[in-house]
């Protein structure tokens, strides 16, 4: 492991600096943030605080508190010590970090992976400590901003170049290497032995101190996170109905939140928590409701969505609402206009992927509007990016095509057609589109697919154009002629 970095391509203040993945001796370090994220996405079920008696009985739980902050793999090659986003984000510097290296050189450690929450401890029971804690990340204000921020370490990824898969030896070591320190701690946490006893603890940190969930790990049972359920109320946009012997039923239902413009922004989909009888009344009414819409959703299984007049109401309950991709990046999810006739696709934009959604009941007395079903219920609970902004791209500069050409060739009587171009969308400030944009369309009847695209993004003109020339040379060779 090499956690050394190309200093003078990363930037800060103070001694804290920020760089990208790509500049560090080793790059392939943020492909390890990304599979962790992923395996430990993967491997963690989520239930809520109501459902913990259906864990397994077993002895040997760890029960850990989980805290709301920001992701990273802390990496120390025996010298540097840094952290990185799944995203790719190089942070070095902190006062947090050095003491992680402090320690584990005391320690005797060669290298080491630890999987860790950036937190504020004056802030871990609010619903915004997130947004806090990224906002300190990004730009702290002072020294002392810097040393508000804390590391909770919850797992021992790699010691001495070796994987540890062992939950008591994390723990173990954690306590070892960090019991003492100062601004890195160990997550709290506590081995039971007994389902009620993490009941227990469910209910001193979760619902007594306002912790964001509980997490409990088990080396041959498993693991869980376990939250609270959200409720929220969402406008009833669309239905889908079963196949086979479930044709004339619901399968599931489309549901949106409403942004400050009036838009519907699609939530989520919702199968779950019906009965027989409901999902029959519910196909039979909304079938009479059924709208145009220029926008076609799909659902699991491939079947589209009938869009219906936005204003039945449901009201739904989750496990957990996540702003933020394995890999880094917003999840972004369609926001349509409605006309009073008609839906029309606007742009995706920022929002939720949203945990084990389930039907609890309609809403008769709530209408489908920005006061009842709004976008804010989701936004109170998790920080999500450009929540005020117009979806309408109608309202932002239009884009400057920059450079085009077209080639054509004909074979076998078949005229083929190449067009290249590259364009400035000027909506750069928006989190839906890059800056710089070279598309490149390939028409030939004579293949399987006639139509193939490319499409590459760049965030400079200069890195737009070397793409461009780049992707010329590639397709317009010998036989291709420039179209006038």
């Amino acid at each position: 492991m090499d956690a050394g970095y190309d200093k003078k391509k990363f930037k800060g203040k103070f001694d804290y600096l920020i760089g990208k993945a790509s500049d560090l001796n080793d790059p392939s370090m943020q492909a390890k943030a990304v599979d962790y994220k992923r395996k430990l996405g993967t491997a963690m079920r989520a239930v809520s605080g109501a459902d913990i008696g259906k864990i397994h009985a077993a002895r040997g739980w760890f029960v850990t508190r989980k805290y709301d902050g920001e992701f990273c793999l802390v990496f120390f090659d025996g010298e540097n010590t840094i952290s990185i986003h799944p995203s790719g984000t190089v942070r070095t510097g902190l006062p947090c970090l050095d003491e992680v290296g402090e320690k584990l050189k005391k320690a005797k450690v060669k290298s080491c992976v630890l999987a860790a929450e950036y937190f504020l401890p004056d802030a871990v029971a609010t619903v915004r400590s997130l947004e806090q804690v990224v906002g300190v990340l990004r730009s702290p204000s002072s020294k002392a901003d810097m040393e508000r921020l804390s590391l909770a370490v919850f797992d021992l990824v790699e010691l001495d170049g070796k994987p540890v898969t062992e939950v008591k030896k994390v723990f173990t070591s954690l306590d070892k290497f960090f019991g003492k320190a100062k601004r890195v701690q160990p997550v709290e946490h506590k081995e039971v032995h007994k389902t009620e006893s993490i009941m227990e603890l469910y209910v001193d940190w979760v619902v007594g101190q306002g912790a964001e969930g509980i997490v409990v790990r088990h080396d041959k049972a498993g693991m869980y996170k376990i939250k609270a359920k959200h409720t929220i109320d969402a406008a009833i946009i669309g239905y889908s109905e079963g196949t086979e012997n479930r044709k004339g039923m619901l399968h599931d239902l489309l549901v949106a939140v409403v942004r400050p413009d009036g838009t519907y922004q699609e939530l989520t989909r919702v199968g779950g928590g019906f009965t027989d009888d409901e999902r029959k009344k519910i196909v039979a009414d909304f079938k009479k409701q059924i709208v145009p819409s220029d926008y076609v959703a799909v659902n699991n299984d491939y079947v589209a969505y009938e869009m219906i007049k936005p204003g039945p109401v449901i009201e739904m309950s989750c496990l957990d609402m996540i702003a933020e991709r394995s890999r880094g990046g917003p999840v972004n999810r369609m926001v349509l206009d409605w006309n009073g006739k008609k839906y029309t696709a606007l742009s995706r934009m920022p929002l939720v992927s949203v945990i084990s959604p389930q039907f609890i009941r309609i809403r008769d007395d709530k209408t489908a509007s920005a006061e009842e079903t709004s976008i804010k219920q989701v936004t109170d609970l998790v920080d999500v990016r450009d929540a005020d902004a117009s979806a309408d791209t109608s309202r932002k500069s239009p884009s400057k095509l920059i450079d085009r050409v077209v080639f054509t060739k004909t074979m076998k009587e078949n005229l083929m057609v190449r067009k290249l171009m590259i364009w400035k969308t000027n909506k750069e400030d928006s989190s839906e589109f890059p800056p710089y944009v070279v598309y490149l369309t390939d028409f030939s009847p004579n293949r399987k697919t006639p139509l193939e695209r490319d499409i590459k993004v760049a965030s400079s003109e200069r890195s737009a154009k070397a793409m461009f020339d780049a992707m010329a040379a590639k397709y317009f060779v010998s036989g291709w002629e420039k179209a006038a």
